[in-house]
C-alpha cells in the first residue's frame, strides 16, 4: 500500500468524523488528488452535520438529492461534496541567475565588437 499524501490523510480523518456524526462517505478512498470528498446525510441529521462542518471551516456544497435505503425503507437524504485544497508542487526560482558566469564582466574586445555592431562611437 502506498503512503497517503497529506491531503488524503486529511480526507480520511474528515470522513471518519462525518461517519461519527451519522453520515456516509460515498467517495472511493484513498481520494484521488483531483476529486472532491462526497458524503450522504439524512435530511433529519443534515442541519447538525453541515453546521458542525462549517464550524470547522469546511464548505459542504449540495450536489444531489438521493434517497437512502434503510431498515425502515427509503429515507430522504442529500449528497454533499467538500473541495479540499490540492497540494501544490514547489515552483523553482529560475528568475535570478547567480554564480560566476552570471557575474562575469565582458572583456574589452567583446565590448568593442558590440559597439562596432551597434554603430556606437566613443
Amino acid at each position: 500500500m502506498a503512503l497517503l499524501t497529506e491531503r488524503q490523510q486529511t480526507v480520511e480523518a474528515l470522513a471518519r468524523e462525518i461517519a461519527r456524526m451519522g453520515a456516509w462517505c460515498v467517495s472511493p478512498m484513498p481520494l484521488d488528488n483531483n476529486a472532491k470528498l462526497r458524503f450522504q446525510v439524512m435530511d433529519s441529521d443534515r442541519d447538525v452535520v453541515i453546521s458542525k462542518l462549517a464550524s470547522w471551516d469546511w464548505l459542504p456544497v449540495p450536489c444531489n438529492i438521493l434517497p437512502r435505503i434503510t431498515h425502515g425503507g427509503f429515507m430522504a437524504a442529500q449528497i454533499y461534496e467538500i473541495d479540499l485544497p490540492r497540494e501544490q508542487s514547489p515552483i523553482p526560482d529560475d528568475r535570478s541567475i547567480k554564480g560566476e558566469i552570471a557575474e562575469q564582466k565582458k572583456s574589452g574586445v567583446e565590448l568593442e565588437a558590440l559597439r562596432k555592431y551597434l554603430g556606437i562611437t566613443k
